[in-house]
């Protein structure tokens, strides 16, 4: 069934309301269905102390062996957890409502997380060299003391890595996620300034005094511009103290703020729909990260999202390879395909053409993009836990990004190949437009509904909106699914609010 008609979706959102209205009225007796701060806007999750929390340590051999032969998590086909009664998440550690919940400016979404607008850190103090990762690259601290960890374009990609970085953080903080701040950065080599408490690690494991031959030794690793500078990725360590990452499922044991199963909560979920967007196949715990803020006594945990150099077809170092958003690492169904074919049978996405006219951009495609069979680099448990009503939600976000600030995002990178930036820019314009017909009418798509004081009944039909959008492309209403009238539950946060008072609900501060 299609929607065909504003006025019977009119009908259909008036039916849904009213059935909601009387039922509410009928069990009003028993217990009360809704009160004053309804729908919550603030999922409280800082009100008790999390203080005796201790780092988690991780791998990717562990984490890719974990979920790739045992199913963590729970499974059950069960709604998000942390939703309010209209289905939305409310504010939290986790996640905070921007371009969901109010309009923002172009200027404004290519900001991101950055409270300047460029960075210069010649004579900033090296006191450590990079001690994880593929990419090359050290540590410095600004004037005021302030930590910055900083990362080097390869010679064989420059601009690749560090452009899909500030892309990725700027789209995932527009979306809602915390995010830190990042620069893309010139160092002149004249200018760099090894601490004198600057440390390395040798190859035996040792640490060690660092000196300028190992930074000359970084360098040779790193892509230099015709002007002779190097250029690299500048990014600002969060507030707090680190204590490890999240994972994609269960709770944190130690910390008591920590009560929604992750596989359950819809900002995690949902992030399927935005990964799949920039293509961020590295999106799992391990490129996570929890920070421990507030004072002795009031301490939380902030949960970030980072490492954002393996999205737009960036494998940081090098391209990302062909398989990378198409199928997991192991795989068995296409494995026994090709193994029992004794070759014959060829993976589609072998057989993709992309477009490689431009060291900076990596192997990014709209073509052969499917949105619905979109794969991370292995199972994650909260994509798996992905339904309609959470894909819709995201779609909602995704719809909400327009061409121009696509464009103004991407100019955040600083190609210098303008055919890199064309083919960034029209690549993620196509698959946000896949993305809206996959999923943005998976459920009813009917939007900010409000009831004004006369009796009228407003709402925005989202798949009108996006017909705006897609000018001329394909008709979302030759695909809508059938309305889903399933009434949501009003208590979705509630079984865990006896920890804290009800109130008014205020909005914190956006967090970087």
């Amino acid at each position: 069934m299609c929607f065909e008609s504003r006025r019977w979706t009119r009908a259909v959102v008036g039916f849904g309301l009213s059935t909601g209205l009387l039922l509410s009225t009928v069990s009003r007796s028993a217990s009360p269905r809704f009160y004053p701060d309804d729908p919550l806007q603030i999922d409280d999750d800082r009100v008790l102390d999390a203080g005796g929390v201790r780092p988690i340590e991780g791998s990717n051999a562990f984490d890719f062996a974990e979920h790739t032969f045992i199913k963590s998590g729970d499974h059950r086909a069960i709604a998000a957890t942390n939703v309010n009664m209209i289905g939305e998440v409310p504010d939290s550690s986790w996640f905070t409502n921007r371009i969901g919940a109010r309009e923002m400016s172009v200027d404004d979404v290519a900001r991101g997380p950055n409270a300047q607008d460029s960075l210069n850190i010649d004579d900033w103090s090296i006191v450590q060299e990079k001690s994880s990762g593929i990419t090359p690259g050290y540590r410095v601290v600004d004037p005021s003391g302030r930590l910055y960890q900083v990362k080097f374009d390869p010679p064989g990609h420059p601009e690749m890595g560090s452009g899909a970085e500030v892309i990725g953080a700027a789209i995932y903080h527009a979306i809602g996620y915390n995010v830190v701040q990042g620069y893309i950065v010139e160092i002149d080599p004249a200018k760099i300034v090894v601490g004198p408490k600057a440390t390395t690690v040798d190859l035996s494991g040792r640490r060690r005094s660092m000196r300028r031959a190992d930074v000359d030794r970084i360098l040779t690793r790193a892509a230099r511009l015709p002007n002779g500078k190097y250029r690299a990725l500048a990014s600002r360590f969060a507030e707090g103290r680190p204590v490890g990452y999240f994972k994609y499922y269960g709770t944190r044991p130690d910390d008591p703020n920590d009560t929604h199963p992750h596989e359950h909560r819809r900002e995690l979920r949902a992030n399927r729909v935005f990964a799949a967007w920039v293509n961020h196949d590295d999106s799992r715990g391990i490129n996570t990260l929890d920070m421990l803020e507030g004072g002795k006594g009031r301490q939380f945990i902030r949960h970030y999202m980072f490492d954002f150099g393996s999205t737009l077809g960036s494998g940081s170092t090098v391209a990302q390879v062909p398989r990378a958003g198409n199928e997991y690492i192991l795989e068995w169904g296409p494995a026994l395909k090709t193994l029992f074919s004794f070759g014959f049978y060829v993976r589609p996405w072998i057989l993709t053409d992309y477009w490689e006219d431009a060291k900076a951009a990596g192997r990014f495609e709209s073509r052969d993009f499917d949105p619905v069979a979109w794969r991370p680099e292995y199972p994650n448990p909260a994509f798996d836990n992905l339904r309609p009503d959470d894909a819709f939600w995201a779609a909602r976000l995704v719809a909400r990004f327009s061409d121009g600030m696509v464009r103004a995002i991407v100019a955040k990178a600083r190609y210098s190949e303008p055919s890199a930036a064309d083919h960034v820019i029209r690549t993620l314009i196509a698959r946000r437009d896949k993305v809206l017909r996959a999923w943005l009418t998976g459920v009813n798509p009917v939007d900010n509904i409000q009831l004004s004081a006369d009796g009228t009944l407003r709402f925005t039909n989202l798949t009108r909106r996006a017909q705006t959008r897609l000018r001329g492309r394909a008709d979302l209403r030759s695909c809508a699914a059938p309305p889903d009238l399933h009434a949501r539950s009003p208590d979705g946060l509630r079984a865990r609010s006896p920890q804290a008072p009800r109130s008014a609900p205020t909005r914190p501060a956006a967090s970087a």
